[in-house]
């Protein structure tokens, strides 16, 4: 009988080892696929932060603040700018009844002058400004002031075409010309500010 249980005893301490074993087996492969998993997940995050670093351009505090602060400023003019573009002779406008041909034109000078104003304006910041940013972006703003000139010019220049529709359609042309310029500015700005880091210290 003793025999019996010691041989019992012995199947069931074998199956349990067994099971134990199994059991083991199977954490063991769900530890090694979590630390996959999570080697896999660090890497990618290592990749991540140097691809990050990799596009950063580290500055010091003060150079941060000087690029940031000439580039704000000079947006501003450039928006002033395109503000009196989109004004100064718009596809759509409200005419004031009664009104004659001398006063519409009067209107338009007016208009015409404030342009020319924020234009000077831009032209005198984006000079004095430019060593303080990139000169990719100077460009975008040249160009945007080439396409302004050309508008202004325009105006200036159009005597009996005034207020026919190929004059409408030229100030068209020169307003896209500079609103794309424009939009390249910005986004020369935006991307310029996303790689901009502080240097620690």
């Amino acid at each position: 009988m003793s025999a019996i249980w010691g041989h019992v005893s012995k199947l069931l301490l074998q199956k349990r080892e067994e099971k134990s074993k199994e059991r083991l087996s199977a954490l063991e492969a769900e530890l090694k696929a979590n630390l996959a998993k999570i080697e896999s997940d660090l890497r990618s995050s290592q990749n991540l932060l140097q691809a990050k670093i990799d596009r950063s351009v580290f500055v010091t505090r003060a150079h941060f603040e000087t690029e940031f602060e000439a580039m704000k400023q000079v947006f501003a003019y450039l928006s002033q700018l395109q503000i009196g573009l989109n004004g100064l002779r718009p596809m759509v406008t409200v005419e004031t009844p009664g009104e004659g041909e001398r006063q519409r034109v009067t209107r338009l000078f007016e208009r015409l002058e404030k342009v020319f104003s924020a234009y000077n304006d831009l032209l005198a910041e984006s000079e004095a400004k430019a060593p303080f940013y990139p000169a990719e972006l100077y460009d975008a703003i040249e160009e945007c002031e080439r396409a302004a000139w050309m508008e202004i010019n325009s105006v200036r220049t159009s005597g009996a075409n005034m207020f026919g529709p190929t004059w409408y359609e030229e100030g068209e042309r020169n307003r896209g010309r500079f609103s794309k310029a424009y939009r390249r500015a910005g986004d020369i700005i935006r991307d310029r500010i996303s790689r901009l880091a502080i240097l620690p210290g």
